[in-house]
C-alpha cells in the first residue's frame, strides 16, 4: 500500500491538484491542514484525500508529526511527503518509491540541485548553507537535507522520532535517521518556481533564520564536546592568560589594566559556562540514547 502524505497551510490554489494527481499513483492521500484559514481542507476532500485538522498553524514539524501518527495505524509499505504548494511533480514519485520497494532502501529524497539551473541564486545558496550545517550534527548521506519530497518505509516511520515544530524537520528527521542506522538515498527531481501562484507562506529570511535556529540546537545536541566543550575550553584558557597577565602587571608595576581584566572576567565565566553547557547536553544525548 501506498500513501501520499501533505502538510498543507492556505494551499486552497494548488492542493486539489495534487490530490488529485497523486491519487493516481498511491492508494491514499492523507493532508494535514495547518490551521489553513482558506478553503484547503474542503477542496483537498473534494478531491479524495482524507483531512487532519489542525485548529491553528503549528508548523510544518507538527503538521508531519499528525500524519506520520495517523498513518502508523494503517499496513501500508510505503510513504511519501510531498509539498502542497505544486512545485513537485507527483508523476515523478514512482522514482521515490522503487528503492524502497525493491532495495530496501528506508528514505529516499527528491534532490533539488541536479536540475537546479532555475533555482533562485537566493535559494540555491541559502539552501546550501542549511545542508552544510545539517552535516555539522550528523554525517549525512545527501546532497539535498531540505527537500520535503521524500519517500519513508513503514519501517522508517515507525521508528523517526521528532520534535522540531517548523520547517528544521527536515533536517532532525535525517539526523535521527543516520543515529537509528536507516539507509538515505537520492533521486532527482524537477522542481517548479514559477506555479503561477505564491509557493510559500513565509519569506525566505524568516524561512532560513527559523531552520538555522533549530540546527544550531540540533548541532549543539548531538555534538556538544565539540562545538560547545572545546571552544569553551579556549575561552578558558584565554581567560586564565589574561588573568595572569593582569597580576604579573599590578605585581610589577602597580598597574591595574582595566581592559585587560574585563577580557579575563568575560572568557573565564562564558568559557566556564559552554564547558558546563557541553557535559551536560553530553550527559543527557547518552542518556537518551539508552532509552
Amino acid at each position: 500500500m501506498k500513501i501520499v502524505c501533505i502538510p498543507a497551510y492556505n494551499e486552497e490554489n494548488t492542493i486539489s491538484d495534487i490530490v488529485s494527481r497523486s491519487l493516481k499513483f498511491a492508494d491514499k492521500v492523507i493532508v494535514c491542514d495547518d490551521g489553513s484559514t482558506d478553503s484547503t481542507s474542503k477542496k483537498a476532500k473534494d478531491s479524495g484525500a482524507t483531512v487532519i485538522n489542525h485548529v491553528k498553524n503549528s508548523g510544518k514539524g507538527t503538521a508531519l508529526k499528525s500524519l506520520f501518527e495517523y498513518i502508523k495505524k494503517s499496513n501500508f509499505d510505503v510513504a511519501v511527503t510531498i509539498d502542497g504548494d505544486g512545485q513537485f511533480l507527483p508523476e515523478e514519485m514512482e522514482k521515490l518509491i522503487e528503492p524502497i520497494l525493491k532495495n530496501n532502501v528506508d528514505i529516499v529524497i527528491g534532490n533539488r540541485f541536479s536540475n537546479s539551473e532555475e533555482m533562485p541564486g537566493y535559494r540555491k545558496t541559502g539552501n546550501k548553507v542549511l545542508d552544510k550545517i545539517t552535516k555539522l550534527a550528523s554525517d549525512l548521506p545527501v546532497e539535498d537535507s531540505q527537500s520535503g519530497y521524500r519517500a519513508y518505509s513503514s519501517k522508517a516511520i515507525n521508528i523517526l522520532s521528532f520534535h522540531t515544530s517548523g520547517f528544521g524537520i527536515d533536517s532532525e528527521i535525517l539526523i535521527d535517521a543516520v543515529n537509528k542506522n536507516l539507509t538515505i538515498s537520492e533521486q532527482a527531481v524537477t522542481v517548479l518556481y514559477d506555479t503561477g501562484f505564491k509557493t510559500s507562506t513565509k519569506n525566505p529570511i524568516s524561512h532560513s533564520s527559523g531552520v538555522l535556529s533549530s540546527l544550531l540546537q540540533l548541532v549543539a545536541i548531538n555534538h556538544p564536546l565539540r562545538y560547545l566543550g572545546i571552544p569553551g575550553f579556549v575561552l578558558l584558557i584565554i581567560g586564565l592568560s589574561f588573568s595572569v597577565l593582569v597580576m604579573t602587571m599590578f605585581n610589577e608595576d602597580r598597574y591595574f589594566s582595566i581592559p585587560s581584566t574585563l577580557i579575563a572576567i568575560g572568557t573565564l565565566v562564558i568559557g566556564l559556562m559552554l564547558m558546563l553547557m557541553s557535559v551536560v547536553l553530553y550527559s543527557i544525548s547518552q542518556m537518551s540514547k539508552r532509552l
